[in-house]
């Protein structure tokens, strides 16, 4: 399985992580492009970073390819005075207006940790913070933007090497080349061959199959092209920065989950650091949590880096949340309360277990964020938020509504505490049937709480912390999660008419019939 194969790549980068000579470990970002303030931390050898459009994600990148002095580059090549250049006309009114500008860098280098900041006042210049002869760190840098042969002029230019009077010149891929692209590609190539002619600024890749098929990069489909291009570029640097923009253009979904696969396990192979930036899930899925790097312009238009999203929000913010109707809860303690009432109420309502998500552990003070977030992207239709039933004192409710620009449904648990002192005094009204659900003798279960009342009696924590004690001992004893305990009582309250549940049930059922009208 894949899946495994990336877990195990996970581990094995992030061991060597601390052994790599060179690492790019955080870029601080002022006054450009709209960014008053960002700080972007690398943590992971492979970081990929994601957003919506114009969040921020090529300045990152860019940036990141001014970090290093690049062996044998041009004096205009890798520098910000290139790769952020301004429309300034000698003439004519209209141009950009010339803002300061810093750009910082962290390190870590075979001398230990750097820092480096690039600043533009009237022009461009370099910083190494205080410390004396300093220079910049020395490192091979691969940038790359979208496909090449996107646009009828680069088309053009390249048919102009079929007027050259003399051959091109042919190179052919190594084997190395070529092994990294048939990992993603359905094809086996007898060689693949580098024609470049008209004073060595024109490339063309052509291709021979083992089954006979010879033809040129202009044949190709867009996913071939990219896939090649990159496997001649970069299969064989090493201790290099690599830097891909929108990494799955062209690219089929299990293409793309394959390609990050060979990335990993060539920046294994060969010390490299890799950032891309995208909008697919599937390229985000392929890097742990803490390589995920989710870059959101807030409402007054500054670039700011948010936590790594749960599922149910990356899934939100990446369009694949249409299918199902999402829950946002604080913790596993509400998600268990809340599978327990779908366990009564889908299959009375005949509706089926995958058309709901429940997520969480984000914190309720994140909720106004989210909705917001989920307003931006149009996905605020698909969610409903579920708050403790401690959040009634307060106006979180209303906030969350506000953010989300519409009369969203937000429900409380039953309730005016935390889910666990419901769940304990509830299980109490309801021991019975509790026991037979979890499988303890009446008596057993009935004397474990009592014990547990008693010992905590004159306790001088707040009752919700009390209640997560107990339950947390009751489940150790009885060999049950507390969230699962939670499940088999809300499942147990859900179906008697007269619980305090009810209004929760009731709401709930209501959300999710008119979800599924609409």
């Amino acid at each position: 399985m894949i899946e495994r194969r990336l877990r195990t790549l996970w581990e094995q980068l992030q061991g060597k992580k601390p052994h790599l000579p060179h690492f790019l470990a955080e870029i601080h970002l002022e006054g450009i492009r709209g960014i008053d303030d960002l700080r972007v931390v690398f943590d992971y050898p492979v970081s990929v970073v994601a957003g919506g459009n114009a969040s921020g994600k090529s300045t990152v990148l860019f940036a990141a390819a001014c970090a290093y002095k690049v062996p044998g580059a041009g004096v205009k090549d890798f520098v910000p005075s290139t790769l952020f250049p301004d429309y300034r006309p000698r003439v004519g009114a209209r141009g950009d207006p010339r803002h300061e500008i810093v750009i910082e860098f962290e390190y870590s280098t075979p001398d230990g940790r750097r820092s480096m900041r690039w600043r533009r006042a009237k022009g461009w210049n370099r910083s190494f913070l205080g410390r004396k002869n300093a220079t910049q760190p020395e490192r091979p840098v691969y940038l790359r933007t979208l496909s090449n042969l996107s646009n009828p002029s680069e088309v053009r230019g390249v048919l102009s090497m079929s007027r050259l009077t003399s051959a091109p010149r042919e190179t052919p891929l190594t084997a190395a080349q070529i092994a990294f692209a048939q990992q993603m590609l359905p094809f086996r190539y007898a060689e693949v061959v580098d024609l470049s002619g008209g004073g060595g600024t024109k490339s063309l890749l052509f291709a021979a199959q083992e089954r006979g098929a010879e033809y040129s990069e202009l044949h190709m489909a867009a996913g071939e092209r990219a896939i090649l291009r990159l496997s001649r570029e970069i299969a064989q640097l090493d201790g290099c920065l690599v830097l891909i923009d929108e990494v799955e253009a062209g690219l089929h979904p299990w293409v793309q989950q394959l390609l990050m696969l060979q990335l990993q396990q060539l920046a294994l192979r060969n010390d490299l650091q890799v950032i891309v930036t995208t909008h697919s899930p599937v390229v985000l899925d392929a890097v742990p949590a803490h390589g995920r790097i989710f870059l959101e312009r807030d409402d007054t238009g500054n670039v700011t880096v948010r936590p790594p999203y749960r599922d149910v929000v990356r899934n939100a913010l990446y369009g694949r949340s249409g299918d199902a109707l999402n829950l946002l809860c604080e913790d596993s303690m509400a998600e268990g309360i809340l599978q327990g009432v779908f366990d009564v109420l889908l299959p009375r309502e005949r509706i089926r277990r995958e058309s709901v998500r429940v997520g969480r552990d984000t914190g309720a003070d994140e909720f106004p964020m989210h909705a917001s977030a989920f307003r931006k992207f149009g996905q605020i239709q698909n969610f409903i938020f579920v708050l403790d039933g401690d959040k009634r004192a307060g106006d979180l409710d209303e906030t969350i509504r506000e953010r989300a620009g519409s009369d969203v449904p937000v429900f409380f648990l039953p309730g005016d505490d935390a889910p666990e002192v419901w769940v304990w005094e509830a299980m109490r009204r309801n021991l019975a049937g509790a026991s037979t659900e979890l499988g303890v003798d009446p008596a057993d279960l009935t004397e474990r709480m009592n014990r547990a009342d008693a010992v905590y009696e004159t306790a001088s924590d707040r009752r919700g912390e009390i209640a997560k004690t107990k339950l947390h001992g009751l489940a150790e004893a009885i060999g049950w999660a507390e969230s699962d305990i939670g499940r088999v009582v809300a499942r147990l309250e859900a179906a008697r008419k007269e619980s305090d549940i009810q209004p929760l049930v009731g709401g709930l059922k209501g959300a999710l019939l008119q979800w599924r009208a609409e």
